[in-house]
């Protein structure tokens, strides 16, 4: 071994995507990231309890722990009831249904606090007392868990709100993955983006565990108990569009 080699240059060689170029769409994601941190995301950070956080794409190499600290800390006992009560299929809400929830969640810290509307509102879904919201909040687009009609579980910037994805047909493609908290407490998130055909996505965990995810206005996501958000490729993505089913892990999705 060369010994004017440093220990960077030695891991670089059994890097095993050394050679691989992000996509647009990869590189836009990491930006996005760096952005949000540097905004004050981070500050947060301290406040944190433990966790496990999986990025996707080529970017989280160099990303990972950037984008662990774009959550905020979870409110004590909201992720117990979250859990306990959580259901495999979720009950789609409108933005009138949860406006509650999302000026709730619109007045947080995560990308500034704001106000919000009912047509800010891109997807909402109902399980048990829990409540996830994707919803424009300013320039970004958020990631909201809501218990009852006010009590932040956790929320998160996902991208800016003027991004525009294309993806090819009968395609998703995943925006974040995450597991947050510990033991009975612990539960797993998946989001991304979805083409305009596609009409469903499950999530099957490889315990064998089926849930259903919400799809809507371009969006697809869904939570659930349990650590597999943080576990690489943990769990089984199935997109339904038209008549045509694929399967994906997330390491496989853009």
């Amino acid at each position: 071994m060369d010994e004017r080699m440093t220990d960077l240059d030695r891991l670089a060689v059994l890097d095993p995507a050394r050679d691989r170029e992000p996509t647009p769409m990869e590189w836009a994601r990491a930006e996005a990231f760096v952005e949000r941190v540097l905004d004050g995301t981070a500050e947060s950070a301290a406040r944190l309890p433990a966790r496990r956080w999986l990025v996707a794409g080529a970017a989280a190499t160099a990303l990972g722990a950037i984008a662990a600290v774009a959550v905020p800390a979870l409110v004590p006992g909201s992720a117990e009831r979250a859990v306990a009560s959580w259901t495999a299929e979720p009950t789609s809400r409108t933005g009138e249904q949860v406006l509650p929830q999302a000026r709730a969640c619109a007045a947080g810290d995560v990308a500034g606090a704001t106000t919000a509307t009912a047509s800010d509102v891109l997807l909402a879904e109902q399980r048990g007392e829990a409540t996830l919201l994707i919803q424009r909040k300013g320039g970004t687009i958020v990631e909201c868990l809501m218990i009852g009609d006010g009590d932040r579980a956790a929320s998160m910037s996902l991208i800016e709100s003027t991004y525009v994805a294309t993806l090819p047909a009968g395609t998703v493609n995943l925006e974040t993955m995450s597991s947050y908290g510990d033991g009975d407490s612990q539960w797993s998130n998946i989001v991304g983006l979805a083409a305009p055909d596609v009409t469903a996505v499950d999530v099957r965990l490889d315990s064998g565990a089926l849930l259903h995810a919400s799809v809507k206005a371009g969006w697809w996501a869904a939570w659930w108990p349990g650590p597999e958000g943080g576990e690489a490729d943990a769990l089984t993505v199935i997109v339904h569009a038209g008549g045509r089913i694929t399967t994906h892990r997330p390491s496989q999705l853009p």
